[in-house]
């Protein structure tokens, strides 16, 4: 039973060791999609370093890496409702600005 152990104990502290060490952490990017027919000079997310600059009257930006957390937008285009970029893995969104200048944050 000592032998045994001696090898299922480092075996178990190894697994968990890797388990834990493959947990990947959360990685999150954004992008504008301007539906309007309005460009957009400067599209700042507030809380982030995240400005999306020239955006065209209806486009699509490349996507840019953001950390989880709370923000508002700011810019041509201000927004005082916070929205919230969070979730384990993997997740892109999506600021979705209407012909009529609404806007919404969705997970694409």
């Amino acid at each position: 039973m000592k032998h045994l152990l001696k090898f299922i104990l480092p075996a178990i502290v190894a697994l968990t060791f890797t388990l834990v060490s493959c947990k990947k952490p959360a990685e999150h990017s954004i992008r504008i999609q301007n539906n309007s027919s309005s460009p957009f000079q400067s599209i700042a997310i507030k809380g982030s370093a995240v400005v999306f600059t020239d955006v065209k009257a209806n486009s699509v930006t490349e996507y840019k890496s953001i950390p989880e957390g709370s923000y508002t937008l700011s810019g041509d285009i201000t927004s005082e409702t916070a929205f919230k970029i969070s979730g384990n893995g993997v997740h892109k969104w999506s600021i979705k600005i209407g012909s009529d200048k609404s806007l919404s944050v969705v997970e694409d």
